[in-house]
């Protein structure tokens, strides 16, 4: 299973409120539902203000805290990337089991229509026998 993580940050313009950001970008560029978890975690965290997720580039930003907040803010974006890669591969594995689950179902369904085509079959040579 593939992981993501977040780069060291840039200090950028913050491209919604435009006052100063960190831009973290997350390596290798994540499909569109670990973003979907991103913003999730990324949004229900105190801690970052105004996170603003660019996912066609890869990156998020968030406003740049003060040199105290620093590392709060670095170790809540990890955080974030962290419990969207849990939320992804747990997305996965879901997949794979209702993959799973769908193959075992339509094997099921195409053995029981066999079964009821054989038990036909079955009638109709008795059934054909017997007239004759």
């Amino acid at each position: 299973m593939q992981t993501f993580h977040a780069e060291k940050p840039t200090v950028t313009t913050h491209p919604v409120n435009g006052g100063d950001a960190l831009m973290f970008t997350i390596t290798p560029p994540p499909p569109q539902w670990w973003w979907r978890a991103m913003r999730h975690h990324a949004g229900e965290s105190p801690t970052l203000v105004r996170p603003w997720d660019q996912e066609h580039e890869g990156r998020i930003a968030v406003v740049c805290p003060t040199l105290e907040h620093l590392t709060d803010v670095i170790d809540a974006i990890n955080a974030a990337v962290d419990q969207s890669n849990t939320d992804y591969a747990q997305e996965l594995a879901l997949q794979r089991d209702a993959a799973k689950q769908l193959k075992t179902d339509e094997a099921e369904r195409d053995q029981y229509l066999s079964d009821i085509r054989d038990a036909i079959d079955a009638r109709y040579d008795d059934h054909t026998t017997a007239a004759v």
